[in-house]
């Protein structure tokens, strides 16, 4: 039975590298002059999960996807 689980979790770490791969990331400079927004106002989203980011090291990364829908539902 462990075999089993152990195979799915392989599994699901496989999907997740795989998906991570096919990301259009972001800089957080790139993410504020879209946004039009300071870096601080971005971490501040970040910190509130309004927006989504992956962390590398000490860097914020963003997926472009995410950011542009961001901003539509952002719209007035």
């Amino acid at each position: 039975m462990s075999v089993v689980l152990e195979k799915k979790e392989d599994l699901e770490k496989e999907e997740k590298d795989i998906e991570l791969e096919q990301l259009d990331l972001l800089t957080t400079k790139e993410v504020c002059q879209i946004l039009k927004l300071n870096r601080y106002t971005l971490y501040k989203l970040v910190e509130e999960k309004k927006l989504h980011a992956y962390k590398f090291s000490n860097k914020y990364m963003f997926d472009r996807k995410e950011v542009i829908e961001f901003l539509k539902k952002s719209r007035l």
